[in-house]
């Protein structure tokens, strides 16, 4: 048989046509695989020292309760818009030149984003705004280079051993981030301890974040360099119609999935109502230091690792409705057990009490929405249409979010004469939970054949330091082959040794 040139999007032949099994196919693999989780590792180190701060920046610009709720709006529209027009860029371009072009933008905006810094300790007006519009840019950007890279990891991890993979990924670079927000926030306090002394304390403070960003800016730029080195199979597109998300919407309140779609949505805005308040509580009324923020910031996430195993199995087994609904009950808990914070007098009473009884219950809660959400469109939706299906569900949560966090920043504008402000946004965030959660569950439906729920079985499957797997997905509705190559010159003598995934 003749092997064909692979010839790419621009017309460069990238090499001569050869199977996945093909040894130097499968070492160009490995190595890419190897490159990932350092590449991961280190985006997770520039995510935990950059993105994890925006907040608390934006805090310590004197941003009011309203601007964060609005900072957190756009954040949470922008990518969902722009991920519905990802898949045109990916049919004109190869995957590898989207999510490095991507990925070069967001370091250049770290200049400007610096800048915002400076000049309001200079005394420029209206930089909370800039830099708000200029996270807005940030977010678009990424939204561009996530699906290019999930569908880039999918031609290159095998579907058998994508679990494992990504297990593994996910776990070292979740450790890097968690550790490097810890870090960050030594940083920050060092810094705001030190402008005390010398009497500028914003001035320290806002150098601090400076460092901070410079190192996060720095960390990426050699991420950007390791994913630079990945093998990029080729991507052949086929030609196929796809349904508009107005079709969808229409169909929606008739289908299974629909309906599921609808209820994200209105949750997502009961939840986006109190989102954005959360650092405002910690950092401005309750006088927080930054090490106590991360610390319970952190301290949810580490809660909801520890009960991903247990939801795993209660999905497989009681289906993924039953789990969301319990979940999506205990939701409407957690402002109210943060409400509930304001009685207690000691501060280090409130400190030790969110870091644990809020965190367990958003923990459980949390783990079980998000696992049972993802699960949920691998059985309601075809395979070849899950990407559409996915990200019109983005969609709709992404307004959803826009819509509630539009809702607590009209609130906190407005503010209320008889309570802290913050703690009635908490307040009307719970209910609007508990109304979604009573009214929206109910429509939703099984679509695979599962066993009757026990409450017995979540206490006795409890293994709180299980493993967790994330599955990955790629946008499949364009992809008509994965082509792999060999370039001239390659093709030197390999060992006979069969080359694994095990060790990737």
């Amino acid at each position: 048989m003749v092997k064909r040139d692979v010839i790419s999007k621009s017309g460069k032949i990238l090499g001569k046509a050869a199977a996945i099994k093909h040894p130097i196919v499968q070492k160009k693999i490995e190595k890419s695989l190897k490159l990932s989780i350092q590449e991961g590792s280190l985006a997770s180190v520039s995510g935990g020292l950059g993105l994890s701060y925006f907040a608390p920046f934006a805090l310590a610009m004197n941003a009011t309760s309203s601007q964060v709720g609005i900072l957190h709006a756009i954040i949470s529209l922008v990518p969902s818009v722009i991920q519905l027009h990802v898949a045109k860029l990916l049919k004109k371009y190869s995957r590898k030149k989207v999510l490095l072009t991507s990925v070069g933008i967001k370091l250049l905006l770290w200049v400007p984003i610096l800048l915002t810094g400076l000049l309001f300790y200079l005394g420029v007006p209206y930089m909370v705004w800039v830099f708000i519009g200029l996270v807005g840019i940030d977010y678009a950007i990424g939204a561009i280079a996530h699906p290019a890279w999930f569908s880039l990891m999918g031609s290159l991890v095998p579907e058998e051993k994508r679990g494992k993979y990504f297990a593994k990924r996910n776990r070292i670079a979740g450790f890097f981030g968690l550790v490097t927000m810890i870090v960050g926030a030594i940083i920050l306090d060092f810094s705001k301890s030190i402008g005390f002394a010398r009497g500028d304390i914003l001035g320290y403070t806002l150098l601090g974040f400076g460092i901070l960003f410079v190192l996060a800016a720095l960390i990426r730029m050699w991420s950007w360099t390791l994913l630079a080195r990945h093998y990029e199979p080729k991507l052949v597109v086929r030609k196929k119609d796809s349904f508009s998300f107005w079709e969808f919407l229409k169909r929606a309140p008739s289908t299974p999935f629909g309906r599921f779609t609808l209820f994200r949505g209105f949750f997502s805005i009961a939840i986006a109502i109190a989102g954005p308040f959360w650092a405002v509580y910690m950092l401005r009324d309750l006088g927080f230091s930054y090490i106590w923020f991360i610390a319970i910031t952190v301290s949810g996430t580490a809660f909801q690792l520890m009960f991903f195993p247990l939801m795993g199995k209660a999905s497989d087994k009681f289906g993924n409705i039953k789990i969301m609904g319990i979940c999506s009950g205990l939701m409407f808990l957690i402002p109210f057990l943060w409400l509930a914070s304001s009685l207690i007098s000691s501060n280090i009473g409130v400190q030790i009490y969110l870091l644990f009884v809020p965190a367990i219950v958003s923990g459980f809660a949390w783990s079980g929405y998000n696992l049972a959400t993802n699960n949920y469109v691998y059985d309601a939706v075809a395979q070849r249409k899950q990407c559409y299906g996915v990200s019109y569900m983005n969609l709709l949560v992404g307004v959803g979010t826009f819509i509630g966090a539009s809702i607590g920043s009209l609130i906190a504008w407005l503010g209320i004469p008889f309570m802290n402000t913050i703690l009635f946004i908490f307040i009307i965030s719970g209910l609007a939970r508990l109304l979604v959660a009573i009214f929206g569950v109910k429509y939703l439906r099984e679509v695979r054949h599962v066993g009757k729920f026990s409450s017995h079985y979540l206490i006795k499957e409890f293994s709180p330091m299980q493993g967790v797997v994330r599955e990955v997905h790629y946008l499949e509705h364009i992809v008509e082959k994965v082509q792999h190559y060999v370039k001239k010159g390659e093709e030197k003598p390999l060992p006979k040794e069969v080359i694994s995934y095990e060790d990737s």
